[in-house]
């Protein structure tokens, strides 16, 4: 039988396993610019598309862990220790 639990947890695992997929490809963004600088040779457009992935990369990392402490700090407020929020996400 489905009940409305069950459907809220596969949802919470469906969003836990694509915010994971976010963080790995903001830290190949942000990698991929980290490479792209180095191997830039003096290259001024190589430097720039380079730097311009790392910001992107942090910007993106920064975002996803600023809105993983704000949602948080809500659950946590709103519904104590037994809230959940991210910390809800099992990966296996």
């Amino acid at each position: 039988m489905i009940t409305f639990a069950g459907i809220i947890a596969s949802i919470t695992q469906i969003l836990c396993q694509i915010i994971g997929m976010l963080f790995i490809l903001a830290t190949v963004v942000f990698l991929w610019g980290v490479v792209k600088y180095v191997i830039a040779r003096g290259s001024e457009d190589d430097i720039n598309e380079g730097r311009q992935y790392i910001i992107y990369g942090l910007l993106g990392l920064f975002i996803m862990v600023a809105m993983w402490g704000i949602v948080n700090a809500a659950v946590l407020t709103f519904f104590g220790s037994q809230g959940g929020g991210f910390n809800q996400c099992t990966f296996r």
